[in-house]
């Protein structure tokens, strides 16, 4: 028998219960000062309970207080509160676009280990996911230009190694 204590889903989000036990010992991690151990914690929770947007919130505050603002960003992307906007700039730098000139969906479900990217978005968050498709990477100039100048590099180091 599991003798363990579960708290009903948060409003809004049906599904499962979750664990209170892993989430009470992770804000006591918190409020200790060891962000690392709440960290494991609660990325062991999201994996099971991927729609939780109390624990996603947690996990952001855990790579903040690490001074890791890409991750912060990562986890509160979607929630307005969890995240600023320096952090989630940091994310898409980082993470998000790598060296593709968009975010995809599949890809962001895919970083955010969500299935459901509108069940974790708030007001905030269903923002930046109407912006998605039209969202281009600042750090990379693409263009009918830019692609030319990618091949010519490309067939003069292919030709300088010869």
């Amino acid at each position: 028998m599991d003798h363990r204590e579960y708290g009903a889903p948060p409003e809004g989000h049906p599904g499962h219960p979750y664990p209170v036990e892993g989430l009470e010992r992770a804000k006591a991690d918190l409020n200790r000062g060891d962000a690392r151990a709440a960290r494991d914690r609660l990325k062991g929770l999201v994996g099971t309970y991927p729609e939780c947007i109390e624990l996603r919130t947690l996990l952001a505050e855990s790579y903040r207080r690490d001074r890791q603002w890409n991750e912060a960003g990562r986890w509160g992307y979607l929630v307005g509160s969890a995240a600023s906007e320096r952090e989630r700039e940091a994310f898409e730098r980082h993470c998000a676009f790598g060296w593709k000139s968009r975010i995809t969906e599949a890809r962001l479900r895919h970083l955010l280990r969500a299935g459901d990217l509108a069940a974790i978005a708030d007001a905030t968050g269903r923002a930046l996911l109407r912006e998605l498709p039209h969202k281009r990477n600042p750090w990379r100039t693409d263009g009918p230009f830019a692609a030319v100048s990618r091949k010519v590099a490309a067939l003069r180091s292919r030709r300088s190694w010869r």
